[in-house]
């Protein structure tokens, strides 16, 4: 598995209590922009629409370099995109999602282990300012922490 891209800023500002593998519906230059690493998903949110079928939008994809422009100049690179799950998932996620607010937030897109492009989907809580500060004063005690016992071996 090759992790194409994460949206570090998610983790930190939502609470994720659930996590869903999905895959996403694409055109053949956009794959190989996306294995080329030219993503980015930090602004991506993921809608369920009334028809049943799930959708992630704000998904940046800019047209792969070789590709004529000529040829796709309907092309559109924060352009919505469907994403594959079973109706069984996307029933459940919208239960959740409307009953208890939370929200589906891209937390990253890699490749598995036969090269498919997959999305991992966050269901997630938004956190307030306090507990955003408290996480990093958290993460700052405990790099200094490690930085004070690396140099107590030394």
């Amino acid at each position: 598995m090759r992790i194409i891209s994460k949206n570090k800023q998610a983790l930190l500002n939502y609470d994720i209590v659930e996590k869903f593998e999905t895959g996403i519906v694409l055109k053949g230059f956009e794959v190989k922009a996306i294995k080329t690493g030219n993503i980015n998903i930090k602004e991506s949110i993921v809608k369920i629409y009334n028809d049943g079928q799930i959708y992630i939008t704000n998904m940046s994809v800019p047209l792969y370099k070789k590709t004529n422009f000529k040829i796709v100049s309907w092309y559109e690179p924060k352009g919505t995109r469907k994403l594959l799950m079973h109706k069984r998932q996307i029933r459940k996620l919208a239960e959740r999602t409307h009953k208890t607010g939370l929200t589906m937030i891209a937390l990253k897109i890699y490749e598995n282990k036969k090269n498919l492009i997959k999305i991992e989907i966050g269901l997630g809580k938004l956190r307030k300012k306090v507990e955003k500060k408290q996480i990093l004063k958290e993460r700052d005690v405990n790099k200094q922490a490690q930085r004070d016992i690396k140099n107590l071996r030394i």
